[in-house]
């Protein structure tokens, strides 16, 4: 049956009150004639809201039934919130401090469920010129070279950047290896004249900044 044919109850006027099972089947009902069940079931497989906004492709493709319209359905919400937040954060006209720096980052990890590297490249007056997604996985050197953080920066004219990724299991302490690839983009930066502002360490919807934390004594 097409979306056109399909019918779906009428929105509630206070979506607040509702439950997390009754959101979600107003939701489904966009794509599904059975949302009330299948809401139900995704509920068991993925016990709250938020994990199930949280879940991936591959995760959501498990539950029995789901079809592909629905999986980019539940992945829409997440990613309208995500680019909410960004919007926000691009009002920005001017970044100072790491406060502004965390803040500004935090958006472009909402949701990831795996680590990513992002270099948020500044000019001289701290106005944002870009924010590249670098990579997926590790911070290490393997996967996110020196040279090509390097190469961004001095592509984009920045004046500055600051380091960001994430941990995704939800810590954000810094390892050993965040502080020593920090320490040694700083110096290759300097080297080009480019000052590496900060690195900030993304964890859920908090961040620590190794500037400010005392892990970088060397700045």
């Amino acid at each position: 049956m097409g979306n056109q044919q399909r019918k779906r109850k009428g929105l509630p006027r206070t979506p607040d009150s509702m439950t997390d099972a009754a959101l979600l089947e107003l939701l489904l009902q966009f794509t599904r004639d059975d949302a009330a069940e299948f809401a139900e079931k995704i509920l068991q497989q993925f016990p709250s809201i938020a994990d199930v906004m949280e879940a991936g492709k591959k995760e959501l493709a498990t539950v029995e039934g789901m079809d592909d319209e629905t999986v980019l359905l539940l992945r829409l919400v997440p990613e309208l919130h995500r680019r909410y937040f960004l919007s926000r954060s691009r009002t920005e006209t001017r970044l100072t401090d790491s406060h502004d720096y965390g803040n500004y980052l935090l958006p472009y990890f909402y949701g990831a469920r795996d680590e990513m590297v992002y270099l948020l490249l500044l000019d001289g007056a701290g106005r944002v010129i870009n924010c590249r997604l670098l990579g997926e996985g590790s911070v290490s050197s393997a996967n996110v070279p020196i040279r090509r953080l390097v190469q961004e920066a001095l592509t984009a004219n920045a004046a500055a950047v600051v380091l960001a990724h994430n941990h995704p299991a939800g810590i954000a302490l810094p390892s050993k290896e965040d502080v020593e690839i920090t320490v040694r983009l700083r110096e290759a930066l300097e080297i080009m004249d480019i000052v590496l502002l900060d690195h900030i360490v993304v964890a859920d919807d908090d961040f620590v900044s190794l500037r400010e934390s005392g892990y970088l004594r060397r700045f």
